[in-house]
């Protein structure tokens, strides 16, 4: 085997690549006992060469220049060896990537499959190339930058992805976790936070309608050809659920009877038991069906995935265009708006939201909401989305 002076970053730089396949020099001298350097074609590797469990194996330390000479090869050659002692490394833990450990944290979630499929959408989306590349070979940095990238993107409304990226970001973080925790390593993303955009959108435009005027919701929802989806829409509307708690219902969460609505494994992780308005309850016993999801599909989760963003034609002929004028969370936010129209105490409206616990007294109620308050909530939607026609 070849030797050459692999402490110097300048006599490695000069080392010439063969026509074809690899040449392996050792260190020309006593030190770096065991580190190789591959030099091919159109690159060069550091490789340790140790004999474990009875057979001499290779391990691929790094490339060159990232490992700039043999000496920095050493010190990850003393990591990879406590990894193997210990058994946290890649071939024993089946970890290899980002995707490995966001795979191996989903295995033991108690995600719901939407949420488990919104993930791995956005990972497909936004990050696939980075949680393909081995965990070793991910930096702060290039996470740090792939979520301002995003965050500087435009959605469909034009306003700034930065829910997204602080999506991307939560993803991460859970990935980078469970990778720490089985391959030993330092978790790179801890308390990694997605850029914030200035979003320069004109705040009466947060929602799609002017909010001193008729809101359009009713009219919009009413366009709707499915009763499912127009149920679905109305759930939403009149509960201030998330979209998700919703399209996910199941015909056990609900008792018609009692005029009550449960959700488990909600965003801030708790179950709670909710009166429903009347008007709600009359939207749900017009469905055809009383068991499986209330709001079935043919999709991946076997619900409605997700509900499109109600609009409006705007203009004639060539100028006609489509204007969205009422998004899946406009819902919560009217629904918001109604109750604090109707001066419900804030400790209410955040139960029927169901919104985690801001005071001490509120781990201490077992729930002051009563179905005179959702209907109290549900007649002034149906006053400030009057029909428009």
């Amino acid at each position: 085997m070849p030797t050459a002076n692999l402490t110097s970053r300048p006599k490695i730089a000069a080392l010439k690549p063969p026509a074809t396949g690899n040449t392996f020099y050792s260190h020309d001298g006593d030190a770096l006992k065991g580190i190789r350097l591959a030099v091919g074609k159109t690159k060069k590797s550091w490789v340790l060469s140790k004999r474990i469990g009875g057979s001499v194996k290779s391990i691929i330390l790094g490339e060159w220049p990232d490992l700039p000479n043999g000496f920095a090869a050493e010190e990850v050659a003393k990591d990879k060896l406590k990894e193997l002692n210990a058994g946290t490394d890649a071939v024993t833990t089946k970890v290899v990537s980002l995707m490995d450990a966001f795979d191996s944290h989903l295995r033991e979630s108690t995600a719901k499959p939407a949420t488990v499929a919104t993930y791995r959408l956005q990972i497909e989306n936004h990050l696939a190339d980075i949680f393909a590349l081995p965990i070793e070979k991910v930096t702060r940095d290039m996470l740090l930058e792939r979520l301002k990238k995003v965050s500087r993107q435009k959605n469909k409304s034009g306003q700034p992805m930065t829910s997204t990226a602080q999506h991307l970001a939560t993803i991460i973080k859970m990935a980078t976790a469970r990778a720490a925790m089985i391959r030993d390593t330092r978790d790179i993303a801890h308390k990694l936070r997605a850029p914030v955009v200035a979003d320069d959108t004109p705040s009466e435009e947060k929602v799609k309608f002017d909010p001193r005027e008729t809101w359009p919701a009713l009219d919009r929802i009413n366009d709707c050809k499915s009763l499912v989806h127009r149920t679905a829409w109305l759930t939403m509307l009149f509960t201030g659920f998330r979209s998700i708690n919703v399209v996910s219902l199941d015909w056990s969460q609900i008792d018609l009877g009692r005029k009550e609505i449960r959700l488990t494994k909600m965003k801030n992780g708790q179950s709670r038991t909710f009166p429903v308005a009347d008007v709600v309850i009359e939207a749900l016993k017009a469905l055809p069906h009383r068991e499986g999801y209330v709001f079935p599909a043919d999709s991946r989760t076997g619900h409605i995935y997700s509900l499109a963003a109600r609009t409006i034609t705007v203009g004639e002929g060539d100028d006609k265009t489509e204007v969205v004028v009422l998004r899946q969370h406009d819902c919560r936010r009217l629904f918001t708006t109604a109750a604090r129209k109707e001066r419900l105490p804030e400790y209410i409206i955040n139960q029927m939201r169901g919104d985690a616990d801001k005071k001490v007294q509120d781990g201490y109620d077992v729930g002051s909401m009563s179905h005179a308050d959702a209907n109290k909530v549900a007649a002034r939607i149906m006053l400030e989305c009057g029909h428009s026609s």
